[in-house]
């Protein structure tokens, strides 16, 4: 629709607040990121010089936009040489830590029994994502999932016959909520872009997505838990070279531990997930990439 001096009506539509914190957070764990493996310059493309050298038009006499033009064929974009980027390792790990302990993002910041930061080192063949950590009425940094929870965890990854340092455990949501209330899905979308750049530190050969909330959090995925589980996902995380890792979906331990009937079922998850790890092994023996 137009007025009647054919101009388009100003939207009075803004965002809300959740999606800008959230954008906020993604940009600046994808910089702080690019900064630590050694990122210095960008390439200057032809759509990057057009953006930067634009000039905005006035909010109130805001017009249709004009036809794109193909940029011409002959020109090409200016190159910058690429910096070599450098191992992730566990200070950069420790500084996502820091990072994490300023992050104000969410109600959590200011209403959370404590923040419970991820368990491992950079290199670890697999990165297991929870939800959240349970914690009544005692509060420890070191407890990732629960009490009970972590236990169970611990003698799965014993099962699966992997060491303390294949393996990376961290959260969704980085703080632990009060009393027994779960964190908001603004909390969890906050906390998106602090996973990210962790998995992109860590580097693991494949992710173990525990839960719903895991798994919408890595997946972006909006089904359950059940329907997702029993094969690979592509996910939209990337290590430092760029490629996608690939998760399985299988069940919390706290839904186990309420319904142990269901321990069968993450059995079978686990032993595909330890197929796909002795595979890679093969294809690349010595390598945790």
């Amino acid at each position: 629709m137009v007025d009647a001096a054919g101009r388009e009506p100003e939207s009075s539509a803004l965002p809300d607040r959740a999606s800008v914190l959230a954008l906020a957070a993604g940009l600046r764990a994808s910089l702080r990121l690019h900064q630590q493996l050694g990122i210095q310059q960008y390439p200057l493309t032809p759509g990057l010089r057009e953006f930067l050298s634009a000039k905005r038009a006035p909010p109130v006499a805001r017009r249709r936009p004009s036809p794109v033009v193909a940029a011409p064929q002959a020109r090409k974009p200016a190159t910058v040489k690429a910096t070599q980027p450098t191992v992730p390792s566990s200070d950069q790990l420790s500084l996502l830590q820091r990072d994490l302990a300023e992050c104000s993002l969410c109600p959590l910041a200011s209403a959370r029994r404590g923040l419970v930061t991820g368990r491992g080192v950079a290199g670890a063949r697999l990165l297991i994502v929870g939800d959240f950590s349970r914690q009544e009425p005692d509060f420890a940094a070191t407890t990732l999932f629960g009490v009970a929870e972590d236990a169970m965890l611990g003698n799965m990854v014993r099962a699966m016959g992997l060491a303390p340092e294949d393996v990376y455990v961290t959260n969704a949501v980085k703080c632990c909520p009060l009393g027994d209330q779960a964190p908001t899905a603004e909390s969890v979308q906050a906390c998106q872009g602090h996973l990210r750049r962790e998995i992109a530190l860590v580097r693991p050969q494949v992710i173990l997505a525990m839960g719903d909330t895991a798994a919408r959090a890595v997946l972006g995925a909006v089904e359950p838990a059940s329907r997702l589980r029993g094969r690979m996902h592509r996910s939209g995380c990337s290590n430092a070279a760029g490629e996608s890792v690939p998760v399985m979906v299988t069940f919390h331990p706290q839904l186990l531990l309420a319904q142990p009937g269901m321990k069968q079922a993450v059995w079978a998850d686990l032993q595909q997930l330890q197929r796909w790890l002795a595979a890679a092994e093969r294809e690349n023996p010595g390598q945790t990439r």
